[in-house]
């Protein structure tokens, strides 16, 4: 696995980790009787997990994903709880949490024994770092003992993210509360990708500024399951995990599996990043999308994104889903997409 920002804490963590690891994994015990009744045994209660950022929509397919279990006691947190009434019917604790308060996430996060940090739990264009301490915090104080923190792979580059550091921030704050850490590093959602495809299907042409650059692109699906499975695991694997797609993939075998899906007669086109960001804007791209667009093509550029080390597979029992496998599962929604005027 390449090299990411929590190299320089992993010596010291280890041993902390694991004592962590095993408190936080083994909530608590109760004695009972084999069923001859002359020896007690043990029985481990399930820990009680809590996705932050429930209100998005991959906070919201975890949440669902952990309630499938009859056992898991589950609370998801939003700033706007409201949202998470459905969730609450299916039998989650919802609570609403601002990680601007610190007297509200210490309220939302009380009870809970593991804690998912997704990248939409902070929600600050300038304070997400501070944000994402907050929360750190919060959870040290009311009892939390196993972090699992999924980073966006734009983390893994200074000069290309905006959110300067999160990782470090997470990894440091864990260290200095003694908290036991797993970071999942993941790749480029698949679905990401949509609105470019939808473009590439109107023009018929697929512009890029990085037309040889790879990215081992990863179904929000995939993401979501894997994400569950670490945060009910027995125990909890430590360090960096890479959530990516089955194969790094060049701009040409992309378009290549969306000619095939869609029976397109899609061209690459290779051009400047300027030309390809004056295309997004006048196809009507919003700011955020064309700035996820370049930043794409940058990271896919310079091979910067972790590569699958079967990561998935070993979580879930099942290996991680295709490019092509997605664009099948969502090529009416694609294609009825195209009809609209504007993105």
């Amino acid at each position: 696995m390449a090299p990411g920002p929590l190299d320089p804490f992993r010596r010291k963590l280890d041993h902390e980790r694991a004592q962590a690891a095993h408190r936080g994994n083994r909530i608590s015990a109760q004695p009972a009787h084999s069923a001859r009744g002359s020896h007690p045994v043990t029985r481990l209660l399930s820990p009680c997990l809590l996705v932050a950022s429930a209100h998005d929509p991959l906070g919201r397919r975890v949440v669902e994903l952990l309630l499938r279990r009859d056992e898991a006691e589950v609370i998801a947190t939003s700033r706007q709880p409201v949202h998470l009434v459905d969730l609450a019917a299916r039998g989650a604790r919802i609570r609403g949490a601002d990680p601007d308060d610190a007297a509200s996430l210490d309220a939302a996060f009380t009870g809970a024994h593991r804690l998912l940090l997704l990248p939409g739990a902070a929600d600050g264009s300038w304070s997400r770092r501070r944000q994402l301490q907050a929360m750190i915090d919060a959870a040290a104080r009311v009892g939390v003992r196993t972090v699992v923190y999924a980073a966006q792979i734009e983390v893994f580059d200074p000069s290309l993210m905006t959110v300067a550091r999160e990782c470090e921030t997470v990894a440091q704050a864990c260290e200095a509360r003694n908290l036991a850490l797993s970071v999942l590093r993941v790749s480029w959602p698949m679905e990401r990708l949509f609105p470019r495809i939808i473009l590439a299907l109107r023009c018929g042409k697929w512009f890029s500024s990085a037309p040889q650059g790879r990215l081992p692109y990863v179904a929000g699906e995939d993401v979501a399951r894997t994400a569950a499975a670490v945060l009910r695991a027995d125990p909890v694997p430590p360090g960096e995990l890479a959530i990516t797609g089955p194969q790094a993939l060049t701009a040409e075998a992309l378009v290549n599996s969306i000619n095939i899906i869609f029976g397109a007669s899609i061209d690459l086109v290779p051009v400047s990043e300027e030309a390809l960001a004056l295309h997004l804007q006048v196809s009507g791209f919003p700011k955020s999308t064309l700035r996820e667009a370049l930043i794409i093509e940058e990271v896919s550029k310079r091979g910067l994104a972790p590569f699958s080390d079967g990561v998935i597979e070993q979580m879930t029992g099942q290996p991680p889903r295709s490019i092509e496998a997605v664009l099948v599962e969502h090529r009416l929604d694609l294609l009825l997409s195209t009809s609209t005027p504007r993105l």
